[in-house]
């Protein structure tokens, strides 16, 4: 029975609070870049973000939704290119070729009426994707 405990605890030992890890995926991945207005929700990007490429300024708002949607201050993790272009000064001609580089490389996804978000499960690839530029294949 020894090492059967053992085995059990080693796997529980796996588990994470899924909540909590997200959060700090988040924050890791947009404190650098951008603060959420408490009152307002609004985003206020800072020097660090309009230094970013415009691909990783896409992803920093569409990361910065999940957190607010989080946070409660919004009703879907959802945006439309045209909200995306509203929070990242982005122009609307760059954002769409973006969402749908960063859709088609794996970082984030689409719904059928063209809006975008980062998949909870993503968190990680957005934050490498930042970090680093590139998605490893």
């Amino acid at each position: 029975t020894t090492e059967r405990s053992m085995t059990q605890k080693s796997l529980e030992d796996l588990t994470v609070d899924e909540e909590k890890l997200n959060e700090e995926i988040l924050y890791d991945s947009l404190n650098e870049y951008v603060q959420i207005g408490e009152q307002s929700g609004r985003l206020f990007p800072n020097e660090e973000f309009r230094d970013l490429s415009s691909d990783k300024s896409v992803l920093v708002v569409l990361l910065s939704q999940k957190a607010r949607d989080e946070l409660g201050m919004v009703e879907t993790d959802w945006m439309s290119p045209s909200e995306i272009n509203e929070d990242s000064g982005i122009k609307t001609g760059t954002v769409g070729p973006k969402v749908r580089e960063l859709e088609e490389e794996g970082v984030i996804e689409s719904d059928e009426e063209g809006n975008y978000r980062v998949p909870t499960p993503h968190l990680e690839i957005a934050r490498e994707y930042i970090e680093e530029g590139e998605v490893d294949e």
